[in-house]
């Protein structure tokens, strides 16, 4: 038969394997302890990316929040100008009305003018007569002394009918005053001619 193996040796082999499987099992145990250390650093960059994306997020809200305070005050501003337009637009309007208004009354008398007042010419005061024509001329045969005009009526303003020269014998028929009312035998017509433009030749008979 063989040779026994000591007892003691037989302790010494199961030690061994004993401290090799616990040699084993510390070992997967700190594996299994380490792993989560080795997968930290991808998670912590995980976390760090979406911080980054958060606080990207808050700036950028706060652009839009900034931008849309900024859009409101343009247009609070915006519609206070178009206010002011509109204000300057209707006061423009009501001094372009008020303008034509001016014009069309300016204009309005020179379009038509005044009708010229007719002038009513008073009539021509006759000279007073001598003292000595007061008493009616005689009728007769009267000679131009000078040449004269035959007037329409006893007035020096009326109507011119005639003209008679010097020398010429007339035939008075009465007289007003200073004229001498005379009758013609050649066909002229009759009228009045002054007195001291004739003298009495002879009397009527």
């Amino acid at each position: 038969m063989g040779e026994k193996i000591p007892r003691s040796y037989g302790y010494i082999i199961v030690f061994l394997i004993l401290a090799i499987g616990a040699f084993l099992a510390g070992r997967y145990l700190l594996g299994t302890k380490n792993e989560p250390a080795g997968l930290k650093p991808p998670l912590e960059g995980k976390s760090g990316e979406a911080e980054e994306k958060d606080r990207r997020i808050q700036e950028l809200g706060s652009q839009v929040a900034q931008m849309r305070k900024e859009l409101e005050e343009n247009s609070s501003k915006t519609a206070e100008l178009q206010t002011r337009l509109e204000q300057a637009t209707q006061a423009l309007s009501s001094t372009e009305q008020k303008l034509k208004k001016a014009i069309r009354q300016a204009e309005r008398p020179a379009a038509t003018p005044r009708q010229p007042q007719e002038k009513v010419a008073s009539k021509p005061v006759e000279p007073a007569a001598p003292p000595g024509w007061s008493r009616p001329a005689e009728p007769g045969s009267y000679e131009i002394i000078r040449s004269t005009s035959v007037f329409a009526e006893p007035s020096s303003f009326s109507r011119k009918v005639s003209a008679i020269n010097k020398g010429t014998r007339v035939t008075v028929v009465g007289s007003v005053g200073e004229w001498l009312e005379v009758r013609s035998k050649h066909g002229n017509p009759p009228g009045f001619i002054r007195r001291d433009d004739a003298m009495f030749v002879e009397r009527k008979d």
